[in-house]
């Protein structure tokens, strides 16, 4: 009796930790961290401040792991990619591969690429004290990671940063725009997944052809 009990304890806070995480993310994507209320948090995963306070400590903690787990987790692999590049053919999937997941991080289709989008967009927009933080930690490996695989086709350094730089503000464009300004960005009849696609194929021609 008293184990089952024990059992069932654990897993109720397992599941009210990631309800609050949950309820958290989609907070601070909507909202920001200024205007995001730990109330409303609790109560969209129908939980007390107290609980929050036990698991999280601050509204800041909070902050910091939700950004951990949707820039951390959705942009690490875009940072190792350059690792893939062995030959031509695994280069252009490896560049290819960056610039799909990228422009599929940013534009709202899946749940977890509209919050990274969402976060991110009032982070650049609104930045908080977390911001160089954030930057450093998630942003900066990313950019990286295609800065490298650039490099081994460009040895200039100001013709590899310029690109480098170019191409990671036409992908950012789409994080940064409300969601009703991506109306604008694709012809009217075609949804988001769709124009992803074709402007991703866009994006690498241009590579393809200015990098041989």
């Amino acid at each position: 009796m008293e184990k089952t009990f024990k059992r069932k304890a654990r897993q109720d806070g397992v599941e009210t930790r990631e309800a609050i995480l949950a309820a958290a993310e989609a907070e601070f994507a909507e909202k920001g961290f200024a205007l995001a209320s730990a109330r409303e948090i609790c109560r969209r995963a129908r939980a007390n401040s107290a609980l929050m306070n036990r698991y999280f400590g601050s509204k800041e903690a909070l902050y910091r792991l939700v950004a951990k787990r949707l820039f951390g987790d959705l942009g690490a692999p875009l940072a190792r990619l350059h690792e893939k590049a062995v030959d031509e053919k695994s280069w252009r999937a490896a560049v290819s591969e960056w610039v799909d997941d990228m422009l599929f991080m940013t534009i709202p289709t899946e749940r977890a690429q509209k919050l990274c989008a969402g976060l991110f967009r009032h982070e650049v927009t609104r930045p908080t004290k977390f911001h160089d933080e954030f930057k450093e930690a998630f942003g900066r490996p990313v950019y990286e990671g295609l800065r490298k695989l650039l490099a081994m086709k460009v040895k200039d350094e100001e013709r590899l940063e310029l690109l480098t730089t170019s191409i990671w503000a036409q992908v950012s464009v789409y994080a940064l725009a409300d969601v009703k300004w991506h109306k604008s960005f694709r012809p009217a009849g075609v949804d988001n997944r769709a124009w992803a696609e074709k402007v991703a194929a866009h994006i690498c021609e241009g590579i393809f052809t200015r990098v041989k």
